[in-house]
């Protein structure tokens, strides 16, 4: 069988869905193929040295395929004939979106809707081209593929899917998220000017990750505690209210932006916190408390989305309703508990150990077999 992987969302610093993009990738690689094979269409920017292996062929978009605007012109003005000329038995687009003149078997992952239920967190450009083609990708689709229960209920309810034909294919953790050597912690400690301890938070500067109310929470912990609060995140989608948030608060110089952080570099730092906080209004997964959880912190998470049924018991589960103040409590009691914090390691490191990107791959193998078993017969 031959699928061609729609990867042209992969940009120059992967954050969030593209990082669920490349650990499919290296699931697929590490699995065995078979008489499998596998295009994947990719933007310049692609890091190719993930592939390895038999049985990939990495194929490059142009250059001006950089821009969002640009690849999703590519996508659907240009791709398709390419595509013609590869002539896969099966395509999936892997970011919320196929090439909507193939007419072929296509399998397509969607990981939240939040462009069609909130497009006020959203950019105006990505409102648009998911409420245009996303919807359409998911209704010519064979099947639709969600990260979790709640995208799936999304997927069906937003914009219509029959439930028969879309499947929960849960994300994974990459291997190089264990808990850091001392050594490494202290050596990025230096790097990066991080305080002796920290809360941190992982994921872009954007309205969905609830950031300016978890600055206003640590503000009232910090009364009562000595840490710092880093965030480990690039600009996004309205980022201006998050930095104003960190210039008006009152311990302002105990808030550390260190704006995008390279993967290589987030084992040490997830290990070197006391606690990851993922307070988010809303998420289709959350990949940042499983990858704390398998550097041995605790995960303090909202009941925002997915994040409680991907979490489960590891996770010290705070409610949106309580707000910031009710935030702030939590993290003061786990600071001063440390036996509770040990609890949580422990939990949190059993449970992210089920999940891994060579178990999605598999399951996303399942899938190819169904969809496109009939084109290889």
């Amino acid at each position: 069988m031959h699928i061609a992987l729609d990867c042209l969302v992969v940009g120059r610093h992967p954050s969030g869905v593209e990082q669920a993009v490349r650990g499919l990738l290296a699931g697929l690689a590490a699995c065995e193929l078979g008489e499998r094979r596998f295009s994947v269409l990719a933007g310049r920017d692609f890091a190719s040295e993930a592939l390895t292996g038999a049985g990939f062929e990495l194929r490059a978009a142009p250059a001006w395929t950089r821009s969002r605007l640009g690849r999703v012109l590519y996508e659907q003005a240009f791709l398709p004939g390419l595509l013609g000329r590869l002539r896969p038995d099966l395509v999936h687009g892997v970011a919320y979106v196929l090439p909507l003149r193939w007419r072929g078997p296509s399998v397509v992952t969607i990981h939240d809707t939040v462009t069609l239920t909130h497009p006020e967190w959203c950019k105006p450009l990505n409102v648009w081209h998911y409420r245009a083609v996303m919807t359409r990708s998911a209704r010519a689709a064979s099947v639709v593929v969600a990260p979790s229960r709640c995208a799936q209920r999304a997927v069906v309810e937003q914009i219509g899917v029959d439930r028969t034909r879309t499947r929960v294919v849960p994300l994974g953790v990459s291997e190089e998220f264990r808990p850091a050597a001392t050594e490494s912690i202290e050596t990025l400690r230096e790097r990066y000017r991080l305080p002796e301890r920290y809360m941190l938070c992982v994921g872009n500067l954007e309205p969905r990750k609830n950031l300016t109310a978890v600055i206003e929470a640590f503000g009232t912990f910090a009364e009562k505690a000595p840490h710092g609060l880093v965030l480990a995140g690039k600009l996004g989608w309205r980022w201006q209210p998050v930095i104003q948030a960190i210039a008006n608060n009152s311990v302002a110089d105990r808030i550390l932006w260190l704006d995008y952080v390279p993967s290589v570099d987030l084992p040490a730092l997830y290990s070197g916190a006391e606690a990851v906080v993922q307070w988010s209004l809303d998420e289709g997964f959350g990949l940042a408390p499983l990858e704390a959880m398998a550097c041995g912190t605790p995960a303090v998470i909202s009941d925002g989305g997915a994040l409680p049924e991907v979490a489960g018991e590891a996770a010290l589960v705070v409610p949106l309703s309580a707000g910031p103040e009710g935030l702030a409590a939590e993290l003061l009691r786990l600071a001063e508990h440390e036996e509770l914090r040990q609890q949580l390691s422990e939990r949190g490191l059993r449970h992210s150990a089920r999940f891994t990107w060579r178990a999605h791959a598999e399951r996303m193998m399942d899938i190819y077999e169904e969809v496109g078993g009939e084109a290889t017969r």
